[in-house]
């Protein structure tokens, strides 16, 4: 809300915060001080309805609230209230002890006009080449075991089953678009992406998805639904839906860390592979730490996956954990280094007579990229990605590395 930022750069705010800060200390101004506080932000997160309940009632606490009347009065003109936001500014000068000079500045940031602005919407496109050394996450050993004791075999994986490199190139768009004025966000995703000689793995994935924002008792809530599909070789691969609800308690006042807990539900379908089907609980923390040039971000999170039908190794269960790094260099320049694991441990053998052990999987993958500012709207990025999935079982066990060169234009 660029509005906002700089109206509190003027002299005038300077002395609505004094009298506000007057007004507190005769009144232990904690709590309207924390009210306050979640007022502002429930602006910044375009949750206007609270916006307006919570300025309404730190108004009826301090009515000499300056920072609240000003903030009240600019929102209610950017929602198109015009005459609500004219009574507001009229308050204000017969209620605030102004001078001269400072009453002529408020008539100078009354606004003539009230024209509720456009919701947002977003748009961006993307545009990828580059480098897969193992496209079809072929097997690290071409050499494995099957049965076991006296009726123990040892063969070795036909060449379409080890790894195979290819170049790629990849095109991408996502768009957003606001409704109502609680915040509602609409987007949807595109994704295509193409492989030189390996056509069978090329893949195109579409998703919607619907996020909605509120607040309850200091506390913000997300909840985000998506619908998504995938298709491998021009043919229908996989369908998935997600629920999630995001948690983030209150923090304190210009922290610079900040917490949040993820529940979420997903059901993913393979038309093709009915005995895939399955639907995955997650429980996951994310903790971070930022200021003006650097972000840390961690997370753990537990995982239930619980197969529809007759699975290879049945139901499983696993953790997730990640630590991603994002450091400005120099003004255009950005450094993001990643980290993640995730381990899964079925229940039950894997092939009976053939492979006679419970799947344990534990993949790594590691992440390092360099961004340029190149442009307004414009960025361009170098990444690397390397993967390493171990498991127990030999034929399932792959490492791969990628490296890829992307452009992104956007218009936010």
């Amino acid at each position: 809300m660029r509005g906002f930022k700089l109206l509190r750069q003027l002299p005038l705010c300077i002395l609505i915060a004094l009298l506000t800060q007057q007004a507190a200390r005769a009144d232990d101004g904690t709590e309207n001080d924390a009210l306050y506080i979640d007022a502002l932000k429930a602006i910044s997160e375009k949750r206007h309805d609270d916006a307006k309940i919570m300025l309404a009632k730190l108004i009826e606490k301090m009515p000499q609230h300056g920072g609240a009347l000003l903030d009240l009065a600019m929102l209610q003109c950017e929602l198109g209230n015009k005459e609500e936001a004219d009574r507001l500014f009229q308050t204000m000068k017969a209620s605030l002890p102004l001078s001269g000079e400072q009453l002529h500045k408020l008539e100078l940031l009354q606004p003539k006009n009230c024209i509720p602005r456009n919701p947002d919407r977003k748009f961006a496109v993307t545009l990828e080449a580059g480098y897969d050394s193992n496209v079809n996450q072929g097997a690290s050993n071409p050499n494995f075991i099957l049965g076991s004791g006296a009726q123990q075999l040892e063969l070795q994986l036909l060449p379409e089953y080890q790894p195979k490199a290819d170049r790629f190139a990849t095109v991408s768009a996502n768009a957003s678009q606001e409704f109502g004025k609680t915040g509602t966000l609409a987007y949807t995703q595109l994704r295509l992406r193409n492989y030189e000689s390996l056509s069978t793995f090329n893949t195109a994935a579409l998703a919607f998805g619907l996020e909605q924002p509120w607040n309850w008792r200091d506390h913000n809530f997300r909840a985000t639904g998506l619908f998504s599909l995938l298709t491998l070789g021009g043919q229908l691969y996989q369908k998935q839906e997600i629920l999630q609800l995001r948690l983030t308690p209150p923090a304190r006042q210009s922290s610079p860390w900040h917490f949040s807990t993820i529940a979420s539900y997903s059901n993913v379908q393979y038309p093709t592979l009915s005995n895939f089907d399955a639907h995955t609980w997650e429980l996951r923390g994310l903790l971070s730490y930022e200021n003006e040039k650097f972000l840390l971000q961690g997370g753990l999170a537990y995982m239930a996956d619980r197969a529809h039908a007759d699975r290879q190794g049945g139901h499983r269960q696993g953790y997730y954990s990640f630590l991603n790094l994002r450091r400005q260099l120099w003004q255009r320049y950005e450094l993001e280094l990643g980290w993640n694991r995730q381990l899964w441990q079925s229940q039950t053998i894997y092939s009976p007579n053939l492979i006679e052990v419970a799947r344990s999987q534990d993949t790594q993958m590691l992440k390092a990229a360099v961004s340029w500012v190149m442009a307004d709207r414009q960025t361009l990025q170098l990444e690397f990605r390397a993967t390493n999935n171990k498991e127990n079982i030999s034929i399932l066990q792959y490492n791969g590395k990628t490296l890829q060169l992307s452009w992104q234009w956007q218009n936010f």
